[in-house]
């Protein structure tokens, strides 16, 4: 089952916060509006970006299922003018949850990552991992 994406471009923010700040995950916010903008008119429903302990997080729906993306920049890429990111796609956690983590749904979404990435011409080195 694919569970992340990394992939090299130089499109999104890896500049560090000034004043610097320690454990700062401040990005991936753009990467993250950049793939709702690029997913309208799916079958996916990107909700809005949120921080998180590693970036930035957004819900996705589809098919009545429940996602969540998380977008982040790969350690030793800030300040790169050509850097590492990473997309992790999972399912919220539900006392519910008793199916199988991998469904035709989540396929198709992760489908529709790799091709949306793959479409970007400044994307490159896509590799599931």
């Amino acid at each position: 089952m694919k569970s992340q994406i990394s992939f090299m471009s130089g499109l999104f923010d890896t500049a560090p916060s000034v004043p610097a700040i320690p454990n700062d995950h401040h990005f991936g916010e753009d990467l993250a509006k950049w793939m709702a903008v690029r997913s309208t008119g799916s079958e996916f429903a990107f909700g809005k970006p949120e921080r998180c302990d590693t970036g930035w997080s957004e819900s996705v729906t589809a098919s009545g299922e429940s996602f969540t993306i998380d977008f982040g920049l790969a350690d030793g890429s800030i300040g790169s003018d050509y850097a590492e990111w990473m997309i992790t796609i999972g399912k919220p956690r539900t006392w519910k949850s008793f199916g199988s983590a991998d469904s035709a749904v989540r396929s198709r979404l992760c489908d529709h990552i790799h091709n949306v990435l793959r479409d970007e011409r400044q994307v490159r080195e896509l590799q599931w991992v």
